[in-house]
Order: C-alpha cells, then sequence, then structure tokens
C-alpha cells in the first residue's frame, strides 16, 4: 500500500504527490488455550475488483501470488476453517479486504460495537468499503467497551475474560479503533495498571494507532486520522507501554516486522 504517514504530510494542498510504500499486515497469535486468532485480514488477490476508484488511486495496493493472510495461513498448514477468531482492530478497507475468505469459515469474527455503531454513519464511508463486512454483520460478535484502568481513554474488552488477550481502546485513527495485548499469564492489568506495571511479559498488536517505531519515538501522530488530539493520546499510551520492561514487542499494521514469529 502506499500512503503517507505523518500528519506534516497530511497539512500539504496534495499531500498525495509525495508517497512511500508500506506493508498491509495481518497478524496470527497461536494462542495455547483459545487457538488460532487472526489480528486483521489485509488484502484480497482481488483488492482491484473491491476498491472504488478514489480508494484505488489513494492506496494503490500491490499483492502478488502468496502474499493474501489465506495463502500465508496455508504455508503454515492452516485453512480459513482452523481460525478460531478473526478480530478487527477497525473497518477501514486494508484491514477488512479478506474477510470474505473468513467469513463462514472461521468460527468466530469479533470487532467493537462502537466502531460498527459510527462506521455506517459520519465520514468513514470515505474509506470503509462496507461489501467487505456489511455482508457478514450477522455472523459478527460486536462488543462494547468497559471502564479500564488501562488506555489512553480508560475503556476496552476482555477478549476471553481470562486477562490474556486483551483489546484496548485507542480512538483518533477511527472511532471505535483498538490494540490487542497478549498476556503471557493473567495480571489483572484492566483492573490494577493505575497501581503500577503489574503483572507478565505481554506483546501488542498495535494495528493502526501508530505505524511505526518512529510514531512511538518521536510522537508523531500517523494518517490518516479523524481526531488529532485523540491520536496523539493513543501514540503516547503506546510510547509508555513500548518503555514497559514487560513490553516483549511490539507490531505496527504498517511497518515491516523484525521477524517473522515470536513466542514468549
Amino acid at each position: 500500500m502506499t500512503v503517507l504517514p505523518y500528519e506534516a504530510d497530511i497539512r500539504r494542498n496534495n499531500p498525495l504527490e509525495k508517497r512511500i510504500v508500506l506493508p498491509v499486515n495481518a497478524f496470527l497469535v497461536e494462542h495455547p488455550d483459545h487457538g488460532n486468532i487472526l489480528i486483521d485480514t489485509g488484502w484480497a488477490s482481488n483488492v482491484n475488483d473491491i476498491l472504488p476508484k478514489y480508494l484505488k488511486h489513494f492506496y494503490r495496493p500491490q499483492i502478488t501470488p502468496g502474499q493474501t493472510a489465506k495463502e500465508q495461513l496455508a504455508a503454515k498448514g492452516l485453512r480459513p476453517e482452523d481460525i478460531d477468531v478473526v478480530l478487527l482492530t477497525h473497518l477501514d478497507i486494508d484491514h477488512t479486504c479478506a474477510l470474505k475468505d473468513f467469513a463462514g469459515k472461521a468460527k468466530r469474527i469479533v470487532c467493537a460495537e462502537l466502531e460498527y455503531f459510527y462506521s455506517p454513519r459520519y465520514v468513514y464511508k470515505i474509506r470503509q468499503v462496507w461489501d467487505t463486512w456489511i455482508p457478514y454483520i450477522k455472523t459478527e460478535d460486536r462488543i462494547h467497551y468497559r471502564s479500564s484502568t488501562l488506555g489512553p481513554v480508560g475503556r476496552g474488552f476482555d477478549l476471553f475474560g481470562d486477562d490474556s488477550v486483551l483489546c484496548i481502546y485507542t480512538p483518533g485513527h477511527t472511532d471505535g479503533n483498538f490494540i490487542v495485548m497478549i498476556n503471557k499469564s493473567p495480571s489483572d492489568r484492566f483492573k490494577h495498571h493505575g497501581d503500577g506495571d503489574v503483572g507478565s511479559s505481554f506483546a501488542v498488536i498495535a494495528g493502526d494507532a501508530a505505524f511505526s517505531e518512529t510514531n512511538l519515538n518521536e510522537h508523531i501522530v500517523p494518517g490518516y486520522g479523524f481526531n488529532r488530539k485523540l491520536q496523539l493520546k493513543s501514540v503516547e499510551f503506546l510510547a509508555d507501554l513500548r518503555k514497559s520492561s514487560y513490553c516483549c514487542g511490539m507490531f505496527f499494521s504498517h511497518s515491516s516486522p523484525d521477524r517473522t514469529g515470536m513466542f514468549f
């Protein structure tokens, strides 16, 4: 995908004049208790048939054989039926494009109720292609955010109710966007994070709350977003998480990962 990541570029008169190439990542978590969790779906093989003309010009997607999530999972010996949860951090097209490969096959599809609520409204229709997720809405598990001491605005949900996979509300990029914290063992982070850095080792899938380490290190708000102040709060929250001695890794949807696998 080619898109501008930095706020400074967005403020120019014609931001699409200067482009960089960014990856579009999906992430597989092989959880010992809850099975295979796919976080976002990335581009589909027929992405250029799905995107409307203006989004083709914006994204200019490039995908070659073997690069879709379905194909990469097949290379690991996994079928869509082997995915226990498809977790959608938000409903932008580069995160939902290949949902069709998993809908009706994966055991569960999850997104935030708040993201669903705003997506058919407001300005998200500009960059979200409803045909990638609306047909499957009856099979999607839409979860409400709850109060928490963890996160830039203190809201999120515990995916399995056992503190192993926490979806932390990080608004700004979209109104319902979340990041995913995977805990090695129970930590009660939702309840007691305000008392200090509680618990065990964790990894974070940062999604689009930040595009890269640069956003964290320089406190640069990534584009595009709809609330710059909330985006900055989310970036600052991620930067604090990254500094934790318990943080084993942080992975971004539009940054080349340092490694293809991590065990902890």
